[in-house]
């Protein structure tokens, strides 16, 4: 039990280290990419000389939005694991230290 017990806090370490890596590596690139390309596509929408042009832009301004709020959404899910990975390992933490 004494090497589980051991194994356990490691195991949430590891996840929160995967956590912070995703949020890092992958989603705050990708959120910030997105949010450029969407300032670029309102800023072209509002260039938009005809009708045509306008309902092209607002297009890609609304298929951007939503790829920004699927970012936003995938960061605030990281952010909410890596939450939660902490409230572990604190627990697990106290727990060791008292059975000691």
């Amino acid at each position: 039990m004494d090497a589980l017990k051991q194994e356990v806090p490691q195991a949430w370490k590891d996840r929160a280290i995967e956590a912070q890596s995703k949020m890092r590596e992958t989603i705050e690139p990708e959120l910030a990419r997105r949010e450029y390309e969407m300032l670029i596509a309102q800023r072209l929408l509002s260039k938009a000389q005809d009708e045509a042009s306008r309902e092209t832009w607002r297009i890609q301004v609304d298929v951007l939005q939503k790829f920004v709020i699927n970012a936003e959404n995938d960061l605030e899910e990281q952010q909410e694991d890596l939450a939660l990975c902490a409230a572990m390992i604190a627990e697990i933490e106290a727990d060791l230290a008292a059975g000691d």
